[in-house]
């Protein structure tokens, strides 16, 4: 009876040994940062990693550093190589960046950096807040061949009519022609751009082919001026009031579709 009881009471001490010691570690994982409960898969070393934490709107970028942590797609940290590096098990991998620069994804839906940039270029440089010139809005052509005739003949006429002077912009806007494929200003706008540089089918060197003497944007619609009407060259001036004025110049003709 004696050995029974002495044999169930270590039993006893037994569990209470396992269990205090599994209560505890369950504490002590509890307690310790995510970073070192899973590996990282992929850690970047020797790099410029711009982290943009700084944001107000000025000139500084934020903290810069070495190094990051990457599991499951996530940045999990950011520091020194020696931080990161002691992130890193047995299957992380190591990618040396050899001193490049990383900045983050950005993603932004709907942004009109031209516009922008021509707000800012007149205040940095003092210009004009209203764009003077010669606007002219037509119909895209049935290709970017048709169009650039159409471009050309356009400028031939003006330069019949007017002599521009250099500080003098034109802006040629091309509406969209549901009948010829362009159902909308942005399907236009695709002639002028695309994700490719090779897949765009009106270059620069095409417009400065036509206009070489003169600043000439070609837009879908819309530009740094706007024509009131279709098919009219018009002279932009500032009024008085800074507010843009339109002169009638000279009328396409009946002809010029043919």
């Amino acid at each position: 009876m004696r050995d029974r009881r002495n044999v169930a009471a270590s039993f006893v001490t037994l569990l209470a040994l396992i269990f205090g010691a599994s209560a505890a570690a369950q504490t002590t994982v509890a307690s310790l940062p995510p970073q070192i409960l899973l590996y990282a898969d992929t850690v970047y070393v020797n790099a410029k990693i711009v982290t943009l934490d700084e944001h107000e709107m000025n000139a500084d970028p934020g903290t810069i550093v070495e190094a990051m942590a990457v599991r499951d797609e996530i940045i999990i940290a950011l520091g020194s190589d020696r931080e990161m590096r002691a992130l890193a098990g047995p299957d992380t991998r190591i990618v040396d960046l050899q001193g490049k620069t990383v900045l983050p994804g950005f993603v932004e839906s709907h942004v009109h950096p031209m516009g922008e940039s021509e707000r800012f270029a007149r205040e940095q440089y003092g210009l004009r807040t209203t764009p003077e010139g010669y606007v002219l809005l037509m119909d895209v052509g049935a290709d970017s061949d048709d169009t650039m005739a159409r471009v050309a003949r356009a400028m031939d006429l003006l330069l019949a009519h007017a002599t521009p002077t250099p500080d003098e912009w034109l802006n040629i806007e091309l509406a969209h022609a549901p009948e010829l494929g362009f159902a909308t200003p942005a399907s236009v706008s695709t002639l002028m751009s695309a994700p490719q540089l090779s897949d765009v089918r009106i270059t620069k060197s095409d417009v400065s082919e036509i206009v070489p003497n003169y600043p000439l944007v070609l837009s879908s619609a819309t530009g740094i001026m706007d024509a009131p009407k279709k098919n009219i060259w018009f002279h932009v001036t500032a009024g008085p009031d800074g507010r843009p004025v339109t002169t009638e110049v000279v009328a396409l003709d009946g002809s010029f579709d043919q």
